[in-house]
């Protein structure tokens, strides 16, 4: 949904080890999150090589949106995170 700047260390620091995943592409770094209102999103990366310093911005649907992603990066608790590029359907 969205590529969101935000160092890895300062995830780790805050918010510990990121879980690991492998598919036929890659390793992944994840970290999921729960909203008080039970929301559910997730920040992801390759592991090794990534493409962008970001990472991934992962939502369900009722977060899908440029004013939810905001709200979402503000609950990282991280004062450097922020949206570099929004999907452009989450605008419209």
């Amino acid at each position: 949904m969205a590529l969101v700047q935000v160092d890895l260390m300062a995830l780790y620091r805050r918010w510990g080890r990121p879980d690991v995943g492998v598919d036929s592409l890659a390793e992944w770094l994840s970290f999921a999150f729960a909203l008080p209102n039970g929301e559910k999103f997730a920040l992801q990366r390759e592991a090794y090589h990534p493409p962008t310093p970001g990472f991934l911005l992962s939502t369900t649907k009722a977060l899908f949106s440029a004013e939810a992603a905001e709200q979402v990066i503000a609950a990282l608790d991280i004062p450097e995170a922020l949206a570099v590029e929004v999907n452009p359907e989450a605008t419209g």
